[in-house]
């Protein structure tokens, strides 16, 4: 009986990173390792060879990961987990990645690789109001509360809610980590119409 060869793909520029997870899970998993040191090079190829038996671990700072690419990734139906520093985020509401911490043991990589969830065949995306938009693109690119109000013509109170309301859907707590979003992602919101 042949059986499929999966393959666990990769994505990280930490060379040493990517070796110690290889060796970690090679002892434990019958596969095959791919290693993605640059998501935007490889990113057509790399879509066309996962199949939905494989894996994609992304280890990389969220914030270089372009959006685009997680979308298509989540429609190849592949198990995609990935280490990041906001436990409560975004990417797993909207795609259902399986997420584990950024310092994780290889207990955590395996519980990962081994839990069982529900694939998801489409992107699920919050839906902002028009406002909550802007805001979310001027916090993106630091501007003030009160340079915010001058633009937009609102008061700060009500740039305030907006922010809070924008910043609830995205999983996040601080407008500071706004810029811990993947590229493009506020682009998208733009011209998505909600």
């Amino acid at each position: 009986m042949d059986e499929l060869l999966i393959k666990v793909f990769i994505c990280t520029e930490n060379y040493y990173l990517y070796k110690g997870v290889v060796c970690s899970l090679s002892e434990r998993l019958n596969c095959h390792f791919v290693w993605i040191k640059d998501i935007d090079s490889n990113k057509t190829q790399l879509l066309q060879e996962i199949q939905p038996q494989d894996i994609v671990i992304l280890l990389t700072e969220t914030n270089v990961i372009d959006f685009y690419f997680l979308i298509n990734l989540c429609k190849c139906n592949c198990k995609v987990i990935m280490a990041s520093s906001e436990q409560n985020w975004l990417l797993n509401i909207m795609f259902n990645f399986v997420m584990m911490n950024c310092k994780f043991y290889l207990s955590d990589l395996l519980l990962a690789i081994h839990s069982k969830n529900k694939n998801c065949y489409y992107a699920q995306y919050p839906r902002f109001t028009r406002q909550e938009k802007k805001v979310l693109f001027y916090t993106s690119k630091g501007h003030s509360v009160s340079d915010m109000s001058k633009y937009l013509d609102i008061s700060e109170k009500t740039i305030y809610q907006h922010q809070r309301n924008a910043l609830n859907k995205i999983g996040m707590t601080k407008p500071r980590n706004v810029v811990g979003l993947p590229k493009n992602f506020i682009e998208f919101l733009f011209h998505k119409h909600n």
